[in-house]
């Protein structure tokens, strides 16, 4: 008897983000004491010690030292802001994900949820068992990066992931059109796929423009809130008070 290995199968998935003491106490408090820690594993990177358990990151020291005296005009050029989810991706494939899980998952410290995410919500919206990694494509824009789940049983993420870290232990990151994290994830996810290597873009049937380019609220509002930017001094994204699902 044929069985769909995408729904039987048990998956383990580690969660991930970042921040640091004063990230805490302006927002991430949010995504701790929301995240269903029993539900799933969460390790929490941190350059500083905090009264939460953390995980102390450290592949960032040499570039954060190196590059923290360039300006910052825009979030499209502020590299050392936004190398710390690359660093903390990097960092826990080395720390834990090669023997003890199948499946790593980003998201924003940002993010609060308004319903408990677990192994069996992964694997019915974000999962695709033959493609390296799930994102969130929008259109005329890069990616929404805020939640990124990586297939760690796919032949090439170890090395898609060595390859964005590449870019900013070489300072090649700056031979790009921008410095983000995002930019950067979408031009070598593209260097990937031209060499075959499928990616599963989560909001690829949706042919239009979103409110606010929130995909992610468009997506999963009812259960996540991801607050970026001005969003988090609101306490709240103003677009999920619209949500619709697709």
């Amino acid at each position: 008897m044929h069985l769909d290995t995408q729904i039987k199968r048990i998956h383990k998935t580690l969660v991930i983000t970042s921040f640091n003491r004063e990230l805490y106490e302006q927002y991430a408090q949010g995504f701790w004491h929301t995240f269903p820690h029993d539900l799933l594993d969460l390790k929490v990177y941190s350059e500083e010690t905090l009264a939460i358990k953390t995980t102390h990151l450290h592949l960032h020291c040499d570039f954060v030292e190196r590059n923290s005296y360039r300006p910052v005009s825009s979030y499209k050029h502020d590299s050392v802001r936004f190398c710390y989810k690359v660093y903390s991706i990097a960092q826990a494939l080395e720390d834990w994900a090669l023997d003890d899980y199948d499946r790593l998952l980003w998201i924003d410290a940002d993010t609060r949820f308004h319903k408990h995410i677990d192994e069996d919500w992964i694997t019915h919206n974000l999962y695709k068992g033959d493609c390296l990694m799930s994102y969130a494509g929008r259109h005329n824009l890069h990616s929404e990066c805020g939640l990124l789940l990586f297939n760690l049983e796919h032949p090439s993420t170890h090395s898609y992931i060595a390859s964005v870290r590449k870019l900013y232990d070489t300072d090649m990151i700056y031979l790009l059109r921008e410095w983000h994290d995002s930019f950067v994830f979408d031009q070598v996810r593209m260097q990937y796929e031209a060499k075959g290597n499928r990616f599963h873009n989560l909001a690829a049937h949706i042919d239009h423009k979103v409110p606010g380019s929130h995909i992610l609220a468009y997506l999963y509002g009812d259960t996540l809130d991801h607050m970026k930017g001005k969003r988090k001094q609101r306490g709240h994204s103003k677009e999920q008070q619209n949500h619709e699902k697709p």
